[in-house]
């Protein structure tokens, strides 16, 4: 499967535990790095944790995102869908 600009991806159907430490070891956290992008079955909602990025996206229903932009822990802020949403301050190369 193909995304974000023709990078190669493997879909992998698994559960929350499975999610949690399949990458071990990992670069970006040596206790397992969450999946670039997962969702529940039904795609009512998309986190995107791109290897490269600093940042996570979450995309789902306005209560979804009410709730973390509400969130002081998310440290979350709105991005419409015509928005980059390059965090304030990042330069893309």
């Amino acid at each position: 499967m193909s995304l974000y600009w023709n990078w190669s991806y493997v879909l992998v159907e698994a559960g929350p535990e499975q999610a949690l430490t399949w990458r071990t070891g990992h670069m970006r956290h040596g206790r397992g790095s969450l999946p670039d992008l997962f969702f529940p079955a039904d795609r009512s909602w998309l986190v995107s944790a791109l290897w490269d990025d600093t940042w996570t996206c979450v995309g789902g229903p306005e209560p979804l995102i009410n709730a973390l932009h509400r969130d002081p822990l998310a440290n979350a802020r709105r991005v419409r869908p015509n928005e980059d949403a390059l965090p304030p301050g990042l330069t893309r190369e």
